[in-house]
């Protein structure tokens, strides 16, 4: 079982990033239609959606990352802090990388919101793991 998951947890963490690189990758002008719209249809500032889109999008990855090092027993805790190096390294990556998209520049303030992002869904997966692990403790004999 621990296999499957770790496969899966691999796959969405790789898509996820994925995703996250092809959003890099719009111009600053396709970036901020996107955001600009959205806030317009939210009723909300155009910087709340950006940088809410910056917490969303890494607390998934940082979910998903935190699924599969967790799938390493032997990790123990350790797997939750390697999670969040893969998420803080892989944000300081993709805010390189749009140095290269027209209109972008990077930002250490979005490494720190990505990063923050990341630590939410970290936490989050380990409060279900736990739950989980809680639940299987009170079914057994």
């Amino acid at each position: 079982m621990k296999n499957r998951e770790r496969y899966i947890f691999l796959a969405l963490s790789v898509l996820w990033m994925a995703v996250i690189f092809y959003f890099s990758g719009q111009t600053g002008g396709q970036s901020g239609s996107l955001s600009g719209s959205l806030a317009a249809l939210l009723h909300i500032p155009e910087w709340l959606v950006r940088k809410g889109a910056h917490l969303a999008e890494y607390a998934v990855l940082g979910f998903f990352l935190a699924g599969f090092f967790g799938t390493f027993p032997r990790l123990g805790r350790g797997s939750l802090a390697l999670a969040l190096l893969s998420g803080v390294l892989y944000a300081a990556s993709d805010e390189f990388h749009q140095m290269f998209s027209s209109g972008r520049t990077p930002s250490v303030r979005d490494v720190c919101i990505d990063s923050a992002g990341a630590v939410i869904g970290i936490l989050l997966m380990a409060a279900l793991s736990h739950i989980r692990r809680r639940r299987a403790e009170r079914r057994e004999p």
